[in-house]
């Protein structure tokens, strides 16, 4: 009776470590093993952007495209896809996102904390630019 009861705790045991690791896990969530965003792809009336989240606004985001730094109000969003992430925090229809997507989508990018004045220029310097870009592409 001992054995049986020993052979089944570890049966037990054995089937809830795996499922510990069943579904996304840190390892395999890119943002999550270093200090990128999520790759996010926006579609727009003026065109089709793919690139980093960077940081999520009341207004709007701001995506680094290519070697670009733009912010896309909401009202031009007319969809969006997020890499390896639920289509529940898609932004679509020119809408503002509902608070608890904003802030879901804040902690995918680059900067959930957002971007401070000094640390927007320094990332416009280093691009190249003086000002985000809009939009257009």
């Amino acid at each position: 009776m001992t054995r049986v009861t020993g052979l089944l705790g570890l049966v037990i045991l054995a089937c809830l470590n795996n499922g510990c690791s069943f579904g996304m896990t840190a390892r395999k969530y890119p943002p999550a093993l270093g200090p990128k965003g999520v790759i996010i792809s926006v579609r727009t009336s003026q065109g089709q952007f793919s690139g980093e989240l960077i940081e999520v606004r009341d207004s709007g985001i701001v995506l680094l495209t290519g070697q670009k730094l733009r912010l896309l109000p909401y009202n031009v969003i007319l969809s969006s896809e997020l890499d390896k992430t639920s289509s529940r925090y898609a932004i679509s229809r020119q809408t503002v996102p509902k608070p608890d997507v904003q802030a879901h989508l804040r902690l995918l990018s680059r900067f959930p904390q957002g971007l401070t004045p000094e640390l927007t220029k320094q990332l416009l310097d280093a691009y190249g630019q003086t000002e985000l870009a809009g939009a257009n592409p």
